[in-house]
């Protein structure tokens, strides 16, 4: 019997939040060595991130900091309507975030948003509740991400989990687009050697 995204969202996210915090914060500190570890994040400039909730997801915030004190452009997004609008974000401004909806901290509305579009030397941090090793994912269902990335192929896109939200196969469709990269606490997979 073939289970659904839906129940593979709940199941993975029911897990993610019984994660104690220490928990979390060790397997974060991990997954921020191993991207460090990889050679392509120090040869791009300019670096799209999501911004972690407080449920158990993979922190992003200490990647955040070490890229901004390696003189990388950091830009963080806000959901507007049926899409992401990114901000650059500097440190002295991330304690300005505000909660979303979402329960995710988000740039203030009153702030200007890039209106550049992706260009290259350009890494998007993705989200994912599910993923598995040929890099397609599941999200929270609103397609924020796939259509992001549809119009922004030449970014090279990493995906953040842990290692128990990784399944052999993904339910997937035709506009779903997966990630180059998806790194978990073990493992780095690069399923489309898109790099070599």
């Amino acid at each position: 019997m073939n289970i659904t995204k839906e129940e593979l969202r709940k199941t993975v996210l029911f897990g993610r939040k019984l994660l104690p915090p220490e928990e979390v914060k060790e397997k974060s500190e991990r997954i921020k060595e191993l991207f460090f570890s990889l050679a392509f994040w120090n040869s791009n400039e300019n670096f799209f991130v999501y911004m972690s909730d407080e449920r158990g997801e993979v922190e992003t915030k200490p990647i955040i900091y070490s890229l901004l004190e390696r003189g990388k452009k950091i830009w963080i997004p806000r959901v507007k309507g049926h899409n992401l609008i990114w901000y650059q974000i500097e440190e002295k401004r991330i304690q300005e975030l505000e909660i979303s909806p979402w329960g995710i901290f988000e740039p203030l509305p009153s702030w200007e948003p890039s209106t550049d579009r992706i260009k290259e030397k350009t890494v998007c941090i993705v989200p994912g509740i599910v993923f598995d090793r040929r890099g397609y994912r599941i999200g929270r269902g609103k397609g924020f991400y796939d259509r992001f990335l549809s119009c922004n192929r030449q970014c090279i896109s990493v995906g953040f989990c842990y290692s128990f939200q990784m399944v052999m196969l993904c339910p997937h469709r035709n506009w779903d687009v997966p990630v180059d990269w998806v790194i978990t606490e073990d493992n780095v997979f690069h399923p489309h050697n898109s790099l070599s």
